[in-house]
C-alpha cells in the first residue's frame, strides 16, 4: 500500500490548486492536520468494475453540464443558463455559483446525490481559481474540455465504515460499491482515481500532527527544458535544470530509432528480430 501524507493548508495558492492539489479537494471541511492516504484497488471484481465505470461516465456528463451552464452565462448574461436553473444575483454578477449547479443537475443522474454535488463544488472551485489567476496576468481558460470520464467522490457523511470495509453508495436504487479495506483512524472523505488502475484516496484526521515550524512559503512551478523554478517570499529563488536528462532521453530515443530501423529489415519472429 503506498502512503502519502500531506499536512493541508486551507490558504493554498491559486497556483498549488492549478497544479492538483487533490488532498484540499478531498478535505474541504478539514483543517490542517490531515492526512491523505492512497489505497490501490488491485483486486475488483468484474461487476465492480462495470460499477465504477458506469459512475464515472455519468460524472463526466454532471461536468459537461455544469461547463455548458457556465459557458452560456459567460456568453449571455441576459440568458437563463439551463431551463429552471436560476443564474445567481446574489454576489452581483450573472453567473451560476454552486447552488445553482446543483439545482440544475439534481435527480437527473445515476449517482448518488452528494457526489453530483462535489463535482459541482470542484467545477467552481476551479472556476475561481482561473478568475484568480486570469486577474494576476496568468493566460488560463475557463473550464471548456468535455470529458468522458471524471473522479468519483465521497463526502464524509456518505462514507460508512463497518468490519474493514468501505462502503460508498452509489445512488438511489443501485448496489453499493464495497471494499474491503481497513481505513485509518478518523477517516472522512474519500475519492476514487485512476491512475495505471484505480485508487482510494482517503482523507483522515491524524492526532498530534505539527505544522512546520518555518513561516516562510515557496512556490514551485513545473516545466519540461526546466525541471523546476522554484521562489520564496523572500525573493529568493533557484531554477533545477533537466537538459541532463533531456539528453539521455534523446540518446535512448535515437538507439531505439536504430533498433526499430534494423527490425524493420528482418522477418517478424526470426532469430535476429527477436535478438534485436
Amino acid at each position: 500500500m503506498e502512503y502519502v501524507k500531506a499536512m493541508l493548508s486551507p490558504d493554498l495558492s491559486p497556483s498549488a490548486a492549478v497544479h492538483g492539489c487533490k488532498a484540499r479537494e478531498l478535505a474541504n471541511n478539514h483543517g490542517s492536520g490531515n492526512a491523505c492516504r492512497i489505497f490501490p484497488l488491485k483486486h475488483l471484481t468484474h461487476f465492480q468494475h462495470e460499477q465504477i465505470w458506469s459512475a464515472r461516465l455519468e460524472a463526466g456528463k454532471v461536468w459537461n453540464q455544469c461547463r455548458d451552464i457556465h459557458l452560456e452565462a459567460r456568453t449571455s448574461t441576459l440568458r437563463r443558463a439551463l431551463g429552471d436553473a436560476v443564474l445567481s444575483t446574489r454576489t452581483g454578477q450573472h453567473w451560476p455559483n454552486r447552488t445553482d449547479l446543483q439545482k440544475a443537475t439534481k435527480g437527473l443522474y445515476a449517482m448518488h446525490s452528494q457526489s453530483v454535488q462535489m463535482i459541482c463544488h470542484t467545477f467552481i472551485q476551479n472556476v475561481d481559481t482561473t478568475r484568480e489567476l486570469r486577474k494576476s496576468g496568468v493566460k488560463i481558460r475557463y473550464p471548456y474540455k468535455t470529458k468522458r470520464t471524471y473522479t468519483l467522490m465521497w463526502p464524509a457523511q456518505a462514507v460508512k465504515v463497518k468490519d474493514n470495509r468501505v462502503i460508498l453508495p452509489m445512488g438511489r436504487g443501485r448496489e453499493n460499491l464495497v471494499l474491503k479495506l481497513k481505513l485509518p483512524e478518523g477517516a472522512g472523505a474519500c475519492k476514487l482515481v485512476f491512475k495505471d488502475g484505480y485508487e482510494l484516496h482517503v482523507t483522515y484526521h491524524e492526532e498530534g500532527a505539527q505544522e512546520s515550524a518555518g513561516t516562510r512559503k515557496a512556490c514551485v512551478d513545473l516545466g519540461e527544458i526546466h525541471q523546476a523554478a522554484v521562489s520564496t517570499d523572500s525573493g529568493q529563488a533557484i531554477v533545477v535544470s533537466g537538459r541532463g536528462i533531456r539528453t539521455l532521453k534523446r540518446q535512448r530515443s535515437k538507439a531505439l530509432g536504430k533498433i526499430a530501423q534494423k527490425r524493420s529489415r528482418c522477418k517478424k519472429g526470426s532469430k535476429r528480430y527477436r535478438k534485436l
